[in-house]
C-alpha cells in the first residue's frame, strides 16, 4: 500500500514521515504534497490507499480535496487533520466520507490507532468486493448454464406455451421471441486421431463459440448474443435469428469465414450444417432431429464440410445413398477369428473392414457406429465364452468413450488395436493362471487323498468358490473334479493292490474311504472286479 501526506507546513510532513513506523505497517511508499493540487496530481500518477491531509490549506481546503477524491478515487481512504476543534469541520468531513478526523497536534499513538481503523475498513471493503465479484461470477455462470439447459430442453422436445417461453427468453437476455424466424447451426470440432481430454474440448468449444459470436454479430457481447449449447452427441449447437441484416445467404458466408478462422487460429477443422429458416417455438425439435440425421449421413467422416439442409434435400448423388456394410459380416468374421485364436488375421480383418468405411457410400456416422458396436459385441462374446468379464479383462480408459466420439476410421483403429492386443495378452495370462490353479488342485488331492478332498476343502485351498471351482475345472480339463478325485483314488488303490501286501481295509483308508464295503463297491464299479480278485489276477 502507498500513503500520501498532505500539509502546507513542512514540519508537519517531516513529523508524520519520520515518527510513524510506516514499513512495519505494511506501507511500501510514503509520498508528500504541500497542496491539494499536488495531492490530486500525485493521485493521478500513483495508486494511493491512504491520504493523511490537513483541512486548512491555501487555494483548496482538505474538505475540497476529500470531495474530489471521493468522486474520482473512491477507494482511497482519507484521514483529515485540523488545528481547530470546531465540531462543524468534523461533521462535514464525515459527511464527505472521511475515514477518520484527528485534531492537531497529533501524537504517534493517535495516528497509529487511526491507521489501524482505516486498515480494518480497507480489508472489509476488499473482502466485500471479492465476495461481490464471486457472486457476480456465480450469477454469470449460472445464467450461461441456464441458457444452455433451456436450449437443450427445447432441442429435445420440451414444450412451453408462448408466454412462459418469452418470460424465460427475457429473463436470460436472449434476443428471441417465441414466434421468431431462426436457423439452427450444427458445428463439429474435428480432432482427427488425436485423443482429446474433456477439459481441452471445453476450451476449444469456448474459443470456437467466441469466434462464432464475433463473426456473426461483429462483436462479443456480455451477456452473449449467441445462444448456444453442446448436445449429447458432441455437437456445438447455435440458434440464430434470421432477419434483414443476417439473411441465409449472409449467414452462409459468415460460416465460411468461421471455418477459415478456426483453421487459422485453432489449427482444427470444423464441419457445419445449416438448417433452413423455421419458426423457433414450434419447429426447433423437428429441425434438430433432421439436422442430426443429415449430418451423420451426409457429412459423416469427411472434414471441413459446410452444407445446408436445403442443398442436401435436393441432392440425389450416389455419395449420399446409404448402403449396408458387407465386409463386416463376411466370413471369417472378427468373432470367428478371435474364437479360433487366429490373432494375426484379426488385425488384417479389421483393416479390411475399415477400408470399406473409406468408400463414399459408407462415410456416415451410422456406419462408424455399426462397426464400433459390432467390435464391442465380438470382444464381449469372446470374453464371456472364456468365463470372464470383458470389462475386467480389458481395463482401457478408451473403452468408456461414447460412440459419437468416433469420427474417422483412424479413431476406430486407435481404439481397437490396443484392445485386441490387451485381449490377446489377457487370454494368455488367464490360461497360464488357470493352468497353475489346476496344478495346485492336483497336488493338494495327491497329498491329501486319504483325507476329505471335497469340493469345499479343495476350494478353500485355492481360494475359489466350490461352484466356480467345479465349472473352471470341467472347462479346463473336460472332466468333473469329483470324477477326477474318484479316478485318482481308484488308480492309487489299484497300484497298492499290485505292489504291496496291504490289507484291503487299510488300502481303503489310505485312499480316503473309511468304510471298506463302500470302497469295494466303488472299486468294483470302476474296474468290474473286487479288490481281491484284481490282486489275484
Amino acid at each position: 500500500m502507498n500513503v500520501l501526506l498532505v500539509d502546507d507546513e513542512d514540519y508537519v510532513l517531516d513529523y508524520l514521515e519520520t515518527e510513524i513506523p510506516w514499513s512495519s505497517l505494511g506501507i511500501l511508499h510514503v509520498y508528500r504534497a504541500s497542496s491539494a493540487k499536488e495531492a490530486l496530481d500525485m493521485a493521478s500518477r500513483v495508486p494511493l490507499s491512504i491520504i493523511v491531509s490537513d483541512i486548512r490549506m491555501p487555494e483548496r481546503s482538505g474538505l475540497e480535496l476529500l470531495s474530489t477524491l471521493q468522486r474520482e478515487y473512491p477507494e482511497t481512504k482519507v484521514i483529515l487533520l485540523s488545528g481547530y476543534s470546531d465540531f462543524s469541520y468534523a461533521v462535514k468531513a464525515l459527511q464527505l466520507g472521511a475515514a477518520d478526523y484527528l485534531l492537531k497536534p497529533v501524537t504517534e499513538d493517535e495516528v497509529l490507532l487511526s491507521l489501524k481503523k482505516v486498515f480494518v475498513k480497507i480489508e472489509d471493503e476488499k473482502q466485500k468486493k471479492q465476495s461481490l465479484e464471486a457472486a457476480n461470477d456465480v450469477l454469470k455462470l449460472g445464467g450461461i448454464r441456464m441458457r444452455e439447459h433451456l436450449l437443450i430442453d427445447l432441442l429435445l422436445g420440451k414444450k412451453y406455451d408462448s408466454d412462459e417461453l418469452n418470460r424465460h427468453l427475457k429473463a436470460l437476455h436472449l434476443p428471441f421471441e417465441a414466434d421468431a424466424q431462426c436457423v439452427l447451426v450444427l458445428i463439429r470440432i474435428e480432432t482427427g486421431a488425436e485423443e482429446i481430454k474433456r477439459e481441452d474440448y471445453e476450451l476449444l468449444s469456448f474459443a470456437l463459440m467466441n469466434m462464432a459470436e464475433e463473426i456473426v454479430f461483429d462483436q462479443v457481447n456480455d451477456p452473449s448474443s449467441l445462444w448456444s449449447c453442446k448436445d449429447h452427441h458432441r455437437f456445438l449447437i447455435a440458434l440464430l435469428p434470421i432477419d434483414s441484416v443476417l439473411d441465409e445467404a449472409e449467414l452462409h458466408q459468415r460460416m465460411i469465414k468461421l471455418q477459415n478462422t478456426v483453421l487459422a487460429y485453432m489449427k482444427r477443422t470444423a464441419s457445419i450444417l445449416i438448417t433452413p429458416s423455421f419458426m423457433f417455438q414450434h419447429e426447433l425439435h423437428r429441425q434438430y432431429l433432421q439436422a442430426l440425421n443429415l449430418f451423420w449421413r451426409a457429412v459423416g467422416t469427411r472434414n471441413n464440410v459446410l452444407l445446408t439442409m436445403t442443398e442436401l434435400e435436393r441432392e440425389t448423388t450416389p455419395e449420399h445413398v446409404i448402403k449396408p456394410l458387407t465386409r463386416l459380416h463376411q466370413s471369417p468374421t472378427m468373432q470367428q477369428l478371435m474364437e479360433s485364436g487366429r490373432w494375426e488375421e484379426v488385425t488384417s480383418k479389421l483393416d479390411f473392414i475399415l477400408e470399406e468405411l473409406s468408400l463414399p457410400a459408407y462415410r456416415t456416422q451410422q456406419h462408424l457406429m455399426e462397426v464400433v458396436y459390432y467390435l464391442f459385441s465380438s470382444f464381449s462374446y469372446i470374453a464371456h465364452k472364456q468365463g470372464d468379464s470383458f470389462a475386467d479383462m480389458v481395463n482401457i480408459p478408451s473403452m468408456q468413450r461414447e460412440s459419437y466420439y468416433y469420427q474417422s476410421t483412424d479413431q476406430i483403429k486407435e481404439w481397437a488395436i490396443p484392445i485386441i492386443e490387451q485381449f490377446q495378452r489377457s487370454l494368455k495370462e488367464v490360461s497360464s493362471s488357470r493352468s497353475h490353479i489346476i496344478r495346485q488342485i492336483h497336488e493338494y488331492i495327491e497329498h491329501n487323498l486319504q483325507e476329505d478332498v471335497s469340493l469345499t476343502r479343495v476350494g478353500e485351498h485355492v481360494y475359489l468358490h466350490p461352484v466356480y471351482l467345479s465349472r473352471l475345472y470341467k472347462k479346463e480339463t473336460g472332466e468333473s473334479l469329483s470324477s477326477y478325485i474318484a479316478r485318482i483314488r481308484m488308480e492309487k488303490a489299484a497300484h497298492l493292490l499290485n505292489t504291496t501286501n496291504m490289507k484291503v481295509s487299510d488300502i481303503a483308508k489310505d485312499v480316503g474311504y473309511q468304510k471298506t464295503q463302500y470302497f469295494i463297491h466303488i472299486f468294483k464299479e470302476f474296474y468290474n472286479s473286487t479288490p481281491q480278485n484284481f490282486r489275484n489276477r
